[in-house]
């Protein structure tokens, strides 16, 4: 469990996206992880369809929910006196056109959500829970987890400061699909059953302190299994698979962590 007692609110909004203020010369130097990760986010920005409020009048839910979680995930850390581990994070998300329903968060903070997700989630507590999802294995480091063993497996390769400058490209595909970015969304595997059951807790949490009911994420999960092996089965499902102790075990901490962390928004 990751029970810490605390609540939040307050976010932040740019342009067309959600996004934390640029880095100073102050700053922190950036881990070669987040790095990689920075510039594999502009370059998939840089090729697809930025959607803007004035193209889909989601584009504000999308700043206003990811603003929440960032916020509570910036408010869980700093109650925990764990926000080094934070450091080098320079928050984006952007919403992008786009037929698969899924969303993806790379290291640092780089957030995506496709549109047609939005079809899928149909309230600001559902897309709250897959973006708390998401967040929830980056800091949870699975994505590293499984980059360790590909370049171990696959790379031959100590670390990934050794594989980008032995072989740049293949590294990059291979951190692509680590972290499940892109066009590599539903063609890797999915994360194991821990990594599930991990993401979906602290992922619960960050829902309540950005106040957003955490029993929601039962709610949705339950949804999406309900659609598994029907035509209608979303490719979330494939990049989260949910297998069957994946919901009961949240709902064995569940009622703990609305206790623990859940306000309503109402009253923030």
């Amino acid at each position: 469990m990751y029970l810490i007692s605390c609540l939040m609110i307050s976010f932040l909004s740019i342009g067309w996206g959600i996004q934390d203020q640029p880095p100073t010369r102050e700053s922190a130097k950036i881990p070669l992880t987040q790095s990689v990760a920075a510039g594999i986010y502009q370059s998939y920005l840089s090729g697809h369809k930025i959607l803007t409020q004035e193209e889909n009048p989601n584009v504000n839910a999308v700043n206003r929910i990811s603003g929440r979680l960032i916020a509570a995930v910036k408010k869980y850390y700093q109650t925990g006196r764990k926000s080094k581990e934070l450091e080098g994070f320079h928050w984006e998300c952007h919403l992008i056109l786009e037929k698969k329903e899924d969303a993806w968060c790379l290291p640092g903070g780089k957030m995506v959500v496709y549109s047609s997700l939005l079809n899928l989630t149909q309230s600001d507590a559902a897309l709250a829970v897959v973006l708390a999802h998401e967040i929830a294995h980056i800091l949870l480091q699975h994505g590293d987890a499984r980059m360790q063993s590909y370049l171990r497996d696959f790379l031959y390769e100590k670390n990934l400061k050794s594989a980008l400058s032995a072989k740049k490209r293949e590294t990059l595909d291979f951190f692509r699909m680590a972290y499940g970015n892109g066009d590599y969304v539903g063609v890797i595997r999915g994360f194991s059953p821990k990594d599930e059951q991990e993401a979906d807790e602290l992922g619960a949490i960050f829902c309540g302190l950005a106040g957003y009911h955490p029993k929601e994420a039962i709610v949705f999960w339950e949804r999406m299994s309900s659609l598994r092996g029907t035509s209608r089965q979303p490719i979330l499902i494939s990049t989260h698979p949910i297998d069957p102790e994946r919901i009961p075990k949240l709902r064995l901490v569940m009622d703990q962590i609305v206790r623990t962390y859940y306000t309503s928004s109402e009253l923030k």
